[in-house]
């Protein structure tokens, strides 16, 4: 999934002053208006007074001061309206409609109040006359300025937190994972919910009787979810006598109980109490990601299926041979990791190893006279064993499904020589598709590998010899070099899956 920012990523909000801009005026007023605005707090944040009166000073305070909340702005009698053009710098250049413009004009300009008001984008309009001798009264509309600031950045935030809710909510459906996605979701709701870098979360799925911890972040990563942490427990035990969205005392929680799929939670540490808003948006998160780890959780099970599904055609093929089932398994393994070391993105690295397991397929419709036979086979039996290749791509070409119709270029092609010569195409090179020469190596290493109806495993030395020696024969020689450099992996996969012995 791609990266991008979170709400207060950075930092955590911190109660800041009000920043006031005065554009114009001379010193005098500047003082004095700093004298009635000492000790001045509004929702317990104090004030800030800024001054700017040439139009270098006032595009710097622009530049640098990113949240001015309220600008006083001085319309004098010796002017015309030329200070007012700062009104339309400040809405449309800086498209700044949040901050609140209190126009302070001469009493020369009263006739002109409801003209200048309907004309230009302003808040508030004041004649300089009504704040003379009446600090209350400037108090007053200064309160009302910084409320009307307020209110406008929350309708802004809440507007950017339902767009970030909406698009966070989205872009987890490309976790390839239950981890990656629980991993996405912890890392959103400290986005939303403001939460510290450090704080703990969880993200916990019970298959059974057993959590698994699918996602951990704080003093929660060493956990082991064989026993929860008592304040977890006492959470959970709230949720399931009531419902996933009661409100927990502290921090968030959201629980998707066990109907016929797994029982989720979902639990974020306290270090600050959520507002209803961040709890609001914090629990449609939740709502919305509950879906798509159903939807995951569906996938893989259908996959899971698919693969047991391949495994099990791939088997049948082979114990009709009298070779173990484990073979087809090590070649999957095998092609996967060899995929890999070449560079093929994981996702095709995956496909080919689900693919792989079918290679043999088509030996299903080889007599066991044939295939079992423990002595030479004659040249007319070896063309018919030769034929498997083909029936193998018959029996596969028809599907329009990945998994299907790589496994069909796999069968067809897994027994061609990069030198030429193989079968049943004689192709060479390139010409052979990759899949069919990673597979290739794959197969043979087996099968030199394994007892077989006809011969004993190879020791591991001359099997490292014969690929050194078919390397650009019967073996790609760029995935020779990267089979006989990573062995150590492929032995491995071996003593993994053994039949009976390891090297």
């Amino acid at each position: 999934m791609d990266r991008y920012p979170l709400i207060g990523e950075d930092n955590l909000p911190t109660e800041s002053e009000w920043n006031i801009l005065l554009i114009g005026g001379g010193s005098e007023e500047f003082r004095g208006l700093t004298r009635l605005l000492d000790g001045f707090q509004f929702e317990s944040r104090s004030t800030r007074l800024l001054h700017a009166v040439t139009p270098e000073e006032i595009r710097l305070m622009f530049a640098t001061e990113t949240d001015i909340a309220v600008v006083m702005l001085e319309l004098c009698a010796s002017a015309d309206r030329q200070a007012l053009e700062w009104v339309g710098y400040i809405r449309e250049s800086l498209s700044n409609a949040a901050a609140r413009i209190v126009v302070v004009a001469d009493p020369v300009w009263e006739e002109e109040e409801e003209e200048i008001m309907l004309g230009y984008d302003i808040n508030t309009f004041r004649l300089k006359g009504e704040f003379d001798g009446s600090t209350g009264k400037f108090k007053s509309a200064l309160i009302g300025s910084l409320r009307g600031y307020r209110d406008f950045k929350k309708t802004e935030d809440e507007k950017k937190s339902l767009d970030y809710v909406a698009l966070s909510s989205s872009l987890v459906l490309n976790a390839g994972s239950l981890e990656e996605l629980a991993r996405d979701v912890l890392r959103h709701l400290a986005s939303i919910l403001k939460t510290y870098p450090s704080s703990g979360g969880l993200v916990l799925q019970k298959n059974g009787q057993q959590w698994r911890m699918l996602a951990a972040s704080g003093e929660y990563v060493k956990l082991n979810a064989a026993s929860l942490p008592e304040e977890v427990e006492d959470v959970l035990a709230l949720l399931r006598e009531f419902n996933a969205k009661s409100p927990i005392p502290d921090g968030f929680s959201f629980h998707s109980p066990s109907v016929i799929g797994p029982e989720r939670l979902i639990f974020v540490e306290a270090c600050r109490m959520p507002s209803d808003w961040e709890y609001y948006l914090a629990e449609s998160y939740c709502a919305n990601t509950d879906a798509v780890f159903e939807n995951l959780e569906l996938r893989h099970e259908i996959e899971s299926t698919q693969k047991e599904i391949i495994y099990t055609l791939g088997e049948i093929a082979e114990t009709r041979s009298q070779e173990t089932g484990f073979h087809v398994k090590r070649v999957a393994e095998y092609t996967k990791l060899l995929a890999v070391k070449y560079g093929l993105p994981e996702e095709e690295a995956n496909l080919l190893a689900l693919a792989s397991p079918m290679h043999d397929i088509g030996k299903v419709g080889i007599s066991d006279s044939i295939l079992n036979k423990p002595g030479k086979l004659t040249e007319e039996e070896y063309a018919t064993m030769q034929n498997h290749a083909r029936s193998g791509y018959e029996m596969l070409k028809h599907s329009s499904r990945p998994i299907l119709k790589t496994a069909a270029i796999i069968a067809l092609q897994h027994h061609e020589k990069y030198g030429g010569g193989g079968y049943p195409q004689g192709l060479s090179g390139e010409e052979i598709h990759l899949y069919g020469r990673i597979t290739a190596i794959a197969d043979v290493f087996d099968a030199l590998a394994s007892d077989r109806v006809y011969k004993k495993a190879w020791p591991i030395g001359e099997i490292v010899e014969l690929f050194r020696k078919e390397r650009g024969k019967h073996f790609d020689p760029k995935l020779t070099d990267l089979f006989l450099r990573h062995l150590d992996e492929f032995l491995e996969i071996r003593a993994r899956y053994t039949d009976e012995k390891v090297f």
